[in-house]
């Protein structure tokens, strides 16, 4: 008996084992280290820094090396001739500037949902600024460095385009909130002209680019062997805390995705795009890897663009699609994702006119619907939006359950009408839902009174064949079909609610209703219920001090305890490792989620001592019963011990 249970503890380490080492491999493959750069290119990988322009509020990027060779041509600009333009709708607070013809400052705001509804987007008082001299509630979500859209024709200048140097010739039409700029090429070989349109009620805006040839002969701005550039979205915002303090998960919120002959990729912002196998067979060695093309062979590219972890910004070409992507892999980039054109060329006095519609917010599909369906491309044929991709949630990124997802969402926010508080939503969602699945529990509370019902069997039978385990093996087996249990039973429930978990963990995590909301002593529903930090300690720092997954560990001890089939040595070592890995887990999830966990647990515990208290279990006399004894010891009440052993004790 004892190398029985040596042997299966051998294998339960083995398998702990090979489950750490999966997990290490899926950080190696989604958090994989930058690869190293090739000796004759050090010099060339310096990233663009940052710097505060005098004549600005906001950071611009300033040129380095090259980057200051190319554009040293370009006359410097009067700070007087610069213009600046705002753009209120109803759901945004958009700044311009003629220095680049660029956006600036991009915000969204507290707003009214098409039901008539109140979306409340900044309940943080940080929130609180000034646009136009009047006070508004807002989140900034272009991180203090605007939106280009601007050509670039080197990639080595990413993200700083030479246009960004530019002050274009500008107007406003207040009436249609469209605001054109136009200028020459650094060059002076074409003419370039943009053009941003807002609507009112919408959270789309349109992107126009038109390229003239000014010149008297042909002119390539791109051939197979130079390509040109449209960078949209940077990494998108808000930041909320210090870069440096970032942990896995704060950098897996901030994320770069595209759409390329029908099929959606992502990828982590601030890290590169090469994958556990590029580096493990050494591939990349000796080549540029800084930056990545990827080109389409049959539809192209769809869309592209940027998402933090309630928001997304999205890039639809309407007219043109272009060749491929353009992703910068260098360690800390905050680039977004490219559109790569190539074979551009105009003749004498020629244009090229292209379209985009650009969404920005929240990563809900509501975001996504059009609230004027004059402008919805899917019901009016003629809407200026036509040519709009059918496939923008793919961009929400929230995997494979977000048809339950959203589900959830809804019923949180039906909850959240009634009783204005999304701790109390959760507890009430956990009962519902705890509710709904009562078959199912119930069969699984049942299963487990009937496992500690023969327990005093089960231990005897172990100890009477414990030199033979296929009989051994055999005769359990036996002994539950003749008392109608069966032991997997009780682990239906637990399976049918995994994909429910995740599309919980979703919901709780990335969801924006929940983000500052508080409960009771819980200040930010979507972040940990941090009550405490520890001073800075030596080599682990400081430590948040966070009392729902404790609690949520106690209430899974008592649970295990209660569920447990105490003569299974491996039940007993799963049952004191489970919580403290559970507690690994949860330490740093979103208290909204460690909360709702809490209260399966805690429901859990009321219905299984409801069921061993005032359930009924049909009862199957067993003619193979080890001893008279045990016959005995099986009716024996349950619970953490049966009567019988407490007596005997």
């Amino acid at each position: 008996m004892q190398n029985d249970q040596t042997n299966r503890q051998g294998r339960l380490f083995l398998a702990l084992f090979l489950s750490l080492a999966v997990w290490m491999g899926i950080n190696y493959v989604f958090f994989p280290p930058p690869p190293p750069k090739p000796k004759n290119l050090e010099k060339d990988s310096k990233e663009t820094a940052e710097t505060k322009d005098p004549n600005s509020n906001k950071s611009e990027i300033k040129p380095q090396t090259k980057i200051e060779e190319k554009v040293s041509s370009l006359s410097k600009v009067n700070p007087t001739d610069i213009k600046t333009y705002s753009i209120r709708t109803d759901s945004f607070l958009v700044k311009f500037s003629s220095l680049g013809g660029r956006i600036t400052e991009y915000y969204i705001k507290d707003h009214k949902e098409p039901d008539g509804s109140e979306f409340i987007i900044a309940k943080d008082p940080k929130f609180q600024i000034e646009f136009d001299g009047i006070s508004e509630k807002a989140v900034e979500l272009s991180r203090g460095q605007g939106f280009d859209f601007n050509l670039i024709d080197d990639k080595d200048m990413i993200p700083f385009s030479p246009f960004n140097l530019v002050n274009f010739s500008s107007n406003y039409d207040e009436k249609l909130k469209l605001v054109t700029f136009e200028a020459p090429s650094p060059d002076g070989k074409y003419l370039v002209q943009k053009q941003f349109q807002f609507f009112p009620s919408e959270n789309y805006f349109k992107f126009s680019l038109k390229i003239k040839n000014k010149s008297n002969e042909t002119i390539k701005l791109s051939s197979g062997n130079s390509d040109i550039y449209l960078r949209s979205f940077g990494s998108l915002g808000p930041i909320l805390k210090k870069k440096e303090d970032f942990n896995d998960r704060d950098q897996a919120h901030y994320f770069r995705y595209y759409y390329l002959d029908g099929s959606f990729k992502d990828h982590i912002d601030s890290t590169s795009t090469q994958g556990f196998f590029d580096n493990l067979f050494g591939s990349n060695e000796g080549k540029d890897t800084r930056f990545e093309i990827k080109k389409g062979t049959d539809t192209k590219v769809d869309f592209v663009g940027t998402g933090s972890r309630y928001f997304i910004g999205v890039l639809d070409p309407l007219n043109e699609q272009p060749s491929g992507v353009l992703l910068d892999n260098r360690k800390g980039n905050e680039t977004g994702v490219l559109l790569v054109y190539d074979n551009w060329k105009l003749g004498p006095g020629e244009e090229m006119d292209l379209s985009y519609a650009a969404y920005v917010g929240v990563r809900e599909l509501d975001g996504t619907a059009f609230r004027d369906s004059s402008l919805d491309p899917f019901v009016n044929k003629e809407s200026t939006f036509a040519g709009l991709s059918e496939y923008l949630d793919k961009s929400f990124n929230q995997g494979i359950t977000t048809p339950l997802r959203n589900g959830i969402v809804w019923v949180l926010k039906k909850i959240y009408l009634v009783i204005p508080n999304y701790g109390w939503a959760i507890v009430i969602f956990a009962i519902l839902f705890k509710l709904a699945f009562y078959p199912l529990n119930k069969k699984q509370a049942e299963s487990m009174k009937k496992m500690q019902e023969l327990s005093p069997q089960i231990k005897a039978l172990n100890e009477k064949y414990a030199d033979d385990p296929k009989l051994k093996q055999e005769k359990t087996i036996e002994l539950y079909r003749k008392n109608g249990t069966n032991p997997m039973s009780g682990c239906l429930p637990m399976l049918v609610q995994i994909p429910i978990f995740i599309a919980l963990y979703t919901a709780f995590s990335d969801t924006v209703d929940l983000w500052n909301s508080p409960f009771l002593w819980i200040n930010d529903l979507s972040e940990p219920d941090t009550v405490f930090t520890t001073p800075k300690l030596a080599l682990i720092g400081s430590i948040g001090i966070n009392v729902l997954p404790l609690v949520m560990v106690v209430t899974q001890v008592i649970q295990s305890r209660m569920t447990t089939v105490s003569t299974d040595p491996n039940q007993k070592m799963m049952m004191y490792m489970m919580p403290v890995i559970m507690l690994y887990f949860f330490w740093s999830m979103p208290s909204g989620v460690t909360m709702y966990w809490t209260m399966q647990n805690i429901l859990s515990i009321v219905q299984q001592v409801y069921t061993n208290k005032f359930g009924k279990t049909e009862e199957k006399p067993s003619t193979n019963s080890p001893t008279p004894a045990n016959n005995q010891n099986a009716n024996a009440r349950p619970g953490f011990r049966n009567q019988s052993q407490k007596k005997k004790k």
